[in-house]
């Protein structure tokens, strides 16, 4: 008999695969938590930036997708005009960033007829939402594929992109001591799951921290996050010419796992409260850790990939026009409140606009890593000096209001 709960159910089938295997490494608990083919939290479609838990970029405001636009017409251009010219976005959540993707993209015909717009989307109940989202919405190509469906159609011509993706994938929770680094793996004792030190689960582990020159003092912790680098390697195998962006939270490896850092960076969260609460709630709260992109940029170069730039989301979005976004205010009559009511749209609009850019914000808490494949340019737009923002992408964007806001846009949805 299956137990109403979700966690209660994925506690039982966690417990149940220890008792067969014995501990299990916690990145197994991790990926059951958020991948299981029935409870996972992704699976499920609770964790696509909806709001449940928390907002991504693109849930914030329309400018993330506009922008991101901006920069992709601009790879195209620069590449010579290739038709066709795919992006694909993996992990596209509630179909915010593709809507407002493709909404600026259509701006210019040339470059809407020349794309092709692919989702990878493994949650049938995020599919689900998206298509709801982007139905004629657009006359640009919209195909959903999964990975076995992108691998036939490479080699690709494009733009891959990943926003808040990466850090979603399970870690090895690495911790050192005066007899070497040791791994926490989940064990069931007095009835409950809990957390113990076992020898490395496996020799990729040891690997990764000598590549890296990684060695951890007594107490230590750290995130090891395999699977990324495995993926940098797959992506770029799938592409013949482009470039693959990356929007995540992350570091260098010499501040990601500085000594002073002692705990590593895992957080989970669970109706917009941040907790360390790990094992609580499996399948029913986001689990997340920050990148290293010293290891992404070693797998990517090692596939033949060039590292064009690692900057924040603050100095990307204001390379590509940010500002173009701030509101204007619209003359109101005092006597039908139309001006208060416009008022109040605007500070929301800039609110929302700051938590993009600004430091301290989700502005400089986030980092676009760029990765050219092939023969392309390197000085884009995205990862120039903001103050020095050419005419060329200086086009203006129409005025567009954060998420959430009423409109007669968003009212269609």
């Amino acid at each position: 008999m299956l137990l109403p709960d979700v966690s209660l159910r994925l506690e039982s089938e966690i417990a149940a695969e220890i008792a067969a295997r014995g501990p299990i490494p916690f990145a197994r608990f991790m990926e059951l938590c958020l991948y299981h083919p029935v409870l996972g939290y992704y699976t499920r479609g609770v964790g696509g930036g909806g709001g449940r838990d928390y907002v991504t970029s693109s849930g914030i405001h329309v400018a993330f997708g506009a922008l991101l636009a901006r920069q992709a017409e601009e790879m195209w251009r620069r590449a010579g005009r290739p038709e066709p010219w795919h992006f694909v976005e993996f992990g596209p959540g509630e179909g915010y960033f593709a809507s407002d993707f493709l909404r600026e993209a259509a701006r210019n015909g040339a470059f809407a007829a020349a794309l092709r717009y692919l989702l990878v989307e493994p949650s049938r109940a995020l599919q689900e939402r998206q298509r709801s989202r982007l139905k004629g919405r657009t006359s640009i190509p919209l195909s959903w594929v999964d990975e076995q469906g992108l691998d036939g159609r490479a080699p690709l011509v494009g733009c891959l992109f990943a926003n808040e993706v990466l850090d979603a994938f399970p870690v090895h929770r690495v911790v050192g001591s005066a007899d070497g680094p040791r791994e926490i793996h989940v064990v069931v004792r007095d009835g409950g799951l809990h957390e113990t030190l076992l020898p490395l689960s496996a020799p990729a582990l040891e690997r990764f921290l000598a590549e890296s020159a990684l060695t951890l003092e007594p107490g230590q912790e750290a995130d090891i996050n395999l699977a990324a680098p495995c993926w940098i390697t797959w992506a770029v195998s799938l592409m013949k010419k482009g470039y693959l962006v990356v929007v995540d939270y992350g570091h260098e490896a010499r501040d990601l796992y500085a000594p002073q850092r002692r705990r590593g960076t895992l957080l989970s969260y669970h109706h917009h409260r941040v907790n360390e609460e790990f094992l609580q709630r499996p399948g029913d709260q986001d689990l997340t850790a920050h990148l290293d992109f010293t290891a992404l940029r070693r797998a990517a170069e090692a596939r033949g990939a060039r590292c064009l730039g690692l900057t924040t989301q603050s100095r990307f979005l204001l390379a590509l026009g940010a500002l173009d976004f701030l509101p204007v205010p619209a003359a109101g009559s005092p006597e039908t409140g139309r001006a208060g009511a416009d008022a109040v749209r605007s500070v929301r609009e800039r609110e929302a606009l700051k938590e993009l850019i600004l430091p301290g914000r989700m502005g400089d808490t986030f980092r676009v890593f760029v990765l050219g494949v092939g023969d392309v340019p390197r000085d884009l737009a995205g990862l120039s000096r903001p103050w020095a923002r050419s005419e060329e992408t200086a086009a203006t964007a129409p005025l567009s209001p954060p998420r959430g806001a009423s409109s007669a846009d968003e009212q269609e949805n």
